[in-house]
């Protein structure tokens, strides 16, 4: 079973804000959920911590939604990461170097003195990541989604949206009035 460094929470936060990011107006969780078929539930989970983060700003009522809460130029992918999935880490270290087999109780000085040579490997290996992703925004996404989706895709997404927005947003239509039985048709 294969095991990721950031799991389907920052996959889900990702998308949904490359579609908040592609639409004019606020988009529903639930509207972002099931477009993407994803559990809604999961999803607000989700939204909580990014609003939280201060990347979402919210609104309320039948046409509310979210949106970024800034250009998406200035969301870095670290932040959208460091805030669905905080404190992940690429390494835990588990201190084994102490436990050799030779070494009976207790392990000499040289064997465990200053910082695991393994785990400053993999600390700088994050470091490199971690800055690399620091230096993408979502509008690189946007910009890398959009040139390989085709037109009518983005045009279907825009249509779906606007037509689950307005579905919600529609008046009902009055009721026409019954016809007023007691009124002396002469």
């Amino acid at each position: 079973m294969n095991s990721s460094m950031y799991g389907a929470g920052a996959e889900y936060a990702l998308h949904s804000l490359l579609t908040l990011a592609t639409r004019p107006n606020p988009v529903s969780v639930r509207d972002l959920a099931t477009f993407q078929k994803i559990p809604e539930r999961f999803l607000a989970k989700i939204f909580t911590r990014l609003k939280k983060a201060k990347l979402v700003a919210g609104s309320e009522g039948i046409a509310g939604g979210f949106a970024l809460a800034r250009p998406a130029g200035e969301i870095r992918v670290m932040e959208v990461l460091a805030a669905v999935d905080p404190g992940r880490t690429l390494f835990a270290c588990a201190e084994i170097r102490s436990k050799c087999a030779l070494f009976d109780a207790k392990a000499p000085g040289w064997a465990t003195a200053g910082t695991c040579r393994i785990h400053a490997f993999m600390l700088d290996a994050e470091k490199v990541l971690q800055n690399f992703l620091a230096s993408k925004t979502l509008a690189d996404l946007v910009c890398e989604f959009e040139h390989k989706a085709p037109k009518t895709f983005i045009r279907e997404t825009g249509a779906w949206f606007q037509k689950r927005k307005d579905t919600r947003t529609r008046k009902p239509s009055p009721r026409k009035a019954a016809p007023d039985l007691k009124a002396d048709p002469t």
